[in-house]
């Protein structure tokens, strides 16, 4: 095991790849930057970057380091992470304090820690965050496939966006970790499939270990698995389409090395399917200790190298691609940037967000006029009432996804249909969201109808304070919204709304044809709404 202050062959490898502070350095420059750091404990392996802004959208990677430490191997073999493998942690985290001080990195605002799956999967998470906090004084963040969604894919788009060939192609972007494979399925720039598969290197590696097998059988044993594991993700990708297939990660970095293949400094690079069948063909009849001497690098990637080439290999295959697209960007990087938007609910993030609540509400085949029009008028009465509830865009998005899919639970059946709709959000992927975005989706769609929220019902109970509030208001939005259109028949065309005399008045301004039934509904369902806001509700409609 190497000492902290040494630099392991694979830290020097990194570092000879990111780009290097310019000599002369210009004093001026200087002192109007400060330098950033992300640091990732990711299966096999701990990392960081460090990098340095002048505070606009853009940071210069200074340096990238690499430290193996297989946290994934105990969480994914044994539940927990053992205690060795603790210590070698903290020892490479206090290595990492020390050359953050020589980069001046100091101010926790500036150094963002996360875990990925080995971490936030392992029992004794809790107990592991803990004694990296007391050892280090690192508060490590577990982030979760959402998060982990969302950063690669606002730092995928710019390359997509710049390669006329995928402008408007299927495009699947695939990283292989060493516990989940991440999977984006764009048309163009939209978002179709946003999914986490359990397929990762290590996992795939530990698989052939207990299975005993034979080197000669590892290879098809693991290619078997991955085939189960993506079939449904094949089934996305209509028969006879092309589709371009973006690889990222670092193991298919290492790959273009091998081959000789230089990546281009920004954009994408292809690399023949036909080559990448080649080089895992020779790595895989070969030992972990070969590997490690042939290309002087560590154990835990020798060991993850294979499994990881091998799903690359049968994504493009099973995806007819005769190319993989690489490129040198990695979740360090995009964390990076994150770390400087102050609001990363962009008007195009937001779209993806309803483009994935879209998807998912055809999937349980919803009656897509009825709830674009439900949606369409919830965000009229949100943006009405901004000045009473003062909620953001993150709050609206929230609102129009579940807008979107509150009628999702028919798929299941009439009773109690709003129960299922929250069950179904609920076990679905919604690009974008994390845990709790995606359950407060969940559950204003659950309360578009029938009980409102209340302290006795068990996972509204479990929200904090202003998580309940969320809810409640945007339910109560979501009830006269679907009151608007009780009979499906968009007979409320347009609205516009003000406050008058503590009340809310909904004034039709274009209808098609009586709205007696729409009355009726919304003297039933307004009650949400006026308990939380204070307000009445009135409909008017404007002479013809």
């Amino acid at each position: 095991m190497n000492t902290p202050t040494e630099p392991n062959r694979i830290d020097q490898l990194v570092r000879n790849d990111a780009p290097r502070a310019e000599a002369p350095v210009d004093s001026q420059r200087i002192k109007n930057t400060f330098p950033l750091a992300v640091i990732e404990l990711g299966t096999s392996a701990i990392r960081m970057a460090i990098g340095e802004s002048d505070g606009s959208l853009s940071v210069r990677v200074l340096e990238q380091l690499v430290r193996g430490v297989s946290l994934g191997k105990d969480t994914f073999t044994n539940g927990e992470i053992q205690r060795k493998t603790l210590q070698e942690c903290v020892k490479v985290l206090k290595s990492y304090r020390r050359k953050l001080k020589e980069y001046q990195c100091t101010d926790p605002k500036h150094i963002r820690i996360v875990a990925t799956s080995a971490v936030r999967e392992a029992t004794n998470r809790l107990e592991v965050l803990d004694r990296i906090y007391i050892a280090t004084g690192f508060a490590v963040e577990l982030i979760d496939d959402a998060e982990i969604a969302r950063v690669t894919y606002l730092g995928v788009r710019p390359l997509l966006q710049n390669d006329t060939t995928l402008t408007d192609a299927m495009t699947v972007v695939a990283e292989v970790g060493g516990g989940n494979t991440e999977v984006l399925v764009l048309k163009g720039k939209d978002i179709i499939h946003s999914q986490p598969y359990r397929l990762g290197s290590l996992r795939l590696q530990q698989m052939v270990l207990q299975s005993q097998a034979t080197r000669s059988r590892a290879g098809s044993i693991m290619i078997g698995q991955i085939d189960r594991t993506v079939e449904p993700l094949i089934d996305l990708v209509p028969k006879g389409r092309a589709a371009g297939f973006v690889a990222l990660g670092g193991d298919m970095r290492f790959a273009a090395r091998v081959l000789g293949i230089n990546l281009q400094s920004s954009g994408l690079t292809k690399i023949p399917v036909e080559e990448i069948e080649k080089l895992s063909s020779r790595l895989v009849s070969m030992t972990v200790d070969r590997i490690m001497q042939k290309y002087h690098i560590e154990l835990s990637q020798a060991e993850t190298l294979v499994p990881a080439l091998l799903a690359n290999l049968r994504l493009a295959q099973l995806l007819n691609c005769q190319h993989l697209l690489i490129t040198g960007f990695n979740l360090r990087d995009a964390l990076l940037q994150g770390m400087l938007r102050s609001n990363d609910w962009s008007a195009d993030f937001c779209d993806q967000i309803i483009s994935s609540a879209l998807e998912l509400a055809r999937k349980y085949q919803v009656d897509l006029q009825h709830a674009r029009h439900v949606a369409d008028l919830a965000r009229r009465l949100f943006r009405s009432l901004q000045s009473e509830h003062r909620m953001d865009i993150r709050c609206e998005t929230l609102l129009y996804a579940a807008a979107l899919l509150h009628e999702t639970g028919l798929f299941v059946g009439l009773s109690g249909y709003h129960k299922h709709s929250y069950y179904l959000i609920m076990n679905s992927e919604l690009f974008g969201l994390n845990a709790l975005d995606h359950q407060l989706v969940a559950m204003i769609a659950r309360y578009h109808r029938r009980a409102s929220p209340k302290p006795t019902h068990e996972t509204f109970a479990r929200l904090d304070r202003d998580s309940r509030v969320i809810v409640s208001r945007l339910a109560g939005i979501l009830r006269v919204a679907v009151a608007l259109d009780h009979t499906g028949s968009q007979r409320v065309r347009d609205i516009e709304c003000t406050i008058e005399k503590n009340r809310l008045v909904v004034n039709v301004t274009n209808s098609a044809g009586d709205l007696s039934l729409e009355r009726m509904e919304l003297r039933q369902k307004a009650s949400l709404l006026e308990d939380t806001f204070g307000l009445g509700v009135l409909l008017r409609e404007s002479p013809r």
